[in-house]
């Protein structure tokens, strides 16, 4: 009887917690490549959604971050040293759904920088004119 009940736990637990603990991977797989960019994230800013891609030799993660306030995160982007910020002419947010990419905007904001010693990119676009400009899309690339 108690090997049955074992057995029915594992039958019916073991997929969740599989599931449950490579999506926990996952996201630490991103954030820890953008930590590894250069990525500043404060205890208020939540990661609403990720993408990581762990190739070799070019990992990359999608990453979009929330901040508690406007000015929290331009901090945020300041920290994590994005610089040579323009308006956007284009980014490509075609493989994110929908609901997790900007709306076409004339003041959608666009940095990037360049890490020496780890050899990639830290990319970021963020709208001003929506939420203070809170949300912010960033990529990590590692070449």
């Amino acid at each position: 009887m108690l090997c049955a009940v074992a057995a029915l736990g594992l039958w019916f637990g073991a997929p969740p917690l599989y599931h449950w603990m490579s999506t926990r991977q996952e996201r630490q797989g991103a954030v820890s490549l953008a930590t590894y960019l250069g990525l500043r994230l404060a205890e208020t800013d939540t990661v609403v959604y990720y993408e990581h891609h762990s190739s070799f030799p070019d990992s990359s993660a999608y990453l979009v971050v929330d901040s508690a306030s406007g000015a929290g995160a331009r901090e945020m982007r300041r920290s994590s040293g994005l610089a040579s910020c323009h308006l956007a002419d284009s980014a490509d947010f075609a493989n994110a759904p929908p609901e997790y990419r900007p709306a076409p905007s004339p003041t959608l904001m666009y940095c990037e920088s360049q890490v020496v010693p780890a050899d990639g990119f830290l990319r970021a676009a963020w709208d001003p004119a929506v939420d203070h400009g809170e949300r912010t899309y960033l990529w990590a690339i590692e070449m």
